[in-house]
Formats: C-alpha cells, structure tokens, sequence
C-alpha cells in the first residue's frame, strides 16, 4: 500500500510542479515540529568513497557519526577555495552542512536558506559560530542583492523545486562574476537532457560534471543499519515506512531506481562568466 501511494504522489510532482513544491514544504515543516533530535543533521543519502579513488575527509571524532553524509558536501567543495569567501547554501535543511562547512572550510560568511520555517529555527538554535547564519527563503526568489556571493551550494534540494529554470536564473543573480554554483542531486535518465539545456540558457559555465551513483549507493548501504535505528526510534509510528522511502535505506523505491540505473546521481561543477 505504502508503494503504490508513494508512485501516486510521485506522479502527482511531476504532473503538477506547484504540488511538488508545497507538499515538500509541508513534509519538511512536520519534520522540523515534530522530530526535532539535536543529532539529526543531515537529510541527504550520502557519499562513500570508492576503493582506491579519494581519501575520506578528515573529521573530529564528534563529527564522524555524519562523515557519510557530510562527504556529499566536501566532494562538491574539495576544489574550490572557500576561505575567507561568502557562501550561501539554497535548501540547507537541518543545516549540518552549513554548519561543517563553515567548521571545516573556513568560509567568512556562511549562510543557510531554507523554505521551511521550522528547519531554519532548528538550525538557529542546533548550530552557532560566527559567521553562520540561517534565514528562510525560496529558492525560486533568492532573498539577497545580485552579485552577494562568492560561492552557492545546492544538495539533494533541486527535485522539490517547481521551477529549475527560475532557480538557476536566481543563483545566476546571487553570483558574483566568477564566482562558483556546487550542485548535486539525482535525475532520471531522460530527465538530464532537459536540466542540461536549461544550465547552458542561464548562462552557467559546466567546469565538471560528474556521476556518483555508486559513490552514494555505497553510503545507502553503510549507514543503513543507522538510518533504520534512528527511524525506529524517533518517527512516530504511522509515518515509519513512509520514513524508510525518504531516508532512501535498501529495498525503498530510490534506492531500487538507483542500483538498477533507473535514477542517476550527479554533481556539477559551474562558474558564472567574470
């Protein structure tokens, strides 16, 4: 029943983009209101580096338990200096990669954008330093001036979007000349043309492209025992199997799409034009 009310809504997103967009926003607000573990910072799949092709990235011993997802974040940033830069996360969810971002990569400014308001007074009472700060906003009208940051960073966040065509016209916009778009996110097959097309027509230059499928099935089966035990102990009843969809854990519908190529995972790399 789970399965087929999941393939229900899923086709409901895609028929009508604006239902995508604000059944979203309602699932994240009753995530921020009603589970609210200090320990649960992260909402993305993850990412495990493969034998022999990188190093993991080096964490204090308190962060490891979220190296995995964690490491989706540094495999988009490994190439860009962000010290000393302002950088702006569009979707920062229950900002632990906000947060370790600034921590690790020193930026000047760091800041989170959220459209739910409950994750961004998560956020604001779970994660303070200097520097770091979470303001709610939509990702398709970007609350800031143009050409405000350096660097703009948008993980597993894109799919709930209505419009990537007015989202990226907004990074665009928020872009200093030169500056840096980190994207990653997964797409259907035949989806990727069309995103492709709409990166090239606002005007992003594609630096690298890269598929990580295998990179963030492997997290999907390393920290599957701890998503489940976390599901488990802090969802409500009612709402477990619909929780094991989300977090993505093996046998759920994205993880199936994933391993059998149905559903791709990718990252870019793009600059803005000086």
């Amino acid at each position: 029943m789970t399965t087929i009310l999941i393939t229900l809504y899923n086709k409901l997103c895609y028929w009508i983009p604006g239902f995508r967009k604000l059944s979203r926003k309602w699932m994240y607000q009753a995530m921020g209101h009603y589970i609210k573990q200090d320990d649960w910072k992260f909402m993305n799949y993850g990412y495990a580096c493969l034998i022999g092709s990188e190093n993991p990235a080096a964490l204090d011993q308190m962060d490891d338990e979220n190296r995995l997802s964690y490491q989706l974040y540094n495999h988009l940033v490994a190439e860009i200096e962000l010290a000393d830069k302002h950088v702006l996360e569009v979707g920062s969810g229950r900002g632990g990669g906000a947060s370790m971002i600034k921590k690790y990569h020193k930026p000047k400014k760091m800041v989170g954008l959220d459209f739910s308001r409950a994750a961004i007074k998560l956020c604001k009472r779970n994660h303070v330093a200097d520097g770091l700060e979470f303001i709610e906003g939509d990702a398709e009208n970007i609350p800031f001036d143009a050409e405000s940051f350096d660097v703009v960073i948008n993980v597993e966040s894109s799919h709930c979007y209505s419009s990537m065509k007015t989202f990226l016209n907004e990074v665009k916009k928020v872009l200093k000349p030169g500056g840096h778009f980190l994207f990653t996110d997964f797409r259907k097959p035949y989806e990727i043309d069309e995103l492709e097309r709409l990166i090239f027509a606002s005007g992003l230059e594609v630096i690298t492209k890269r598929e990580i499928t295998l990179n963030v099935l492997k997290a999907l089966d390393e920290d599957h025992d701890r998503r489940m035990q976390t599901i488990v102990q802090h969802v409500p009843k009612p709402f477990i199997s619909q929780f094991y969809e989300f977090a993505g854990v093996r046998d759920s519908i994205i993880y199936r799409q994933l391993e059998a190529g149905e559903m791709l995972y990718l990252s870019y790399s793009m600059r803005k034009a000086f």
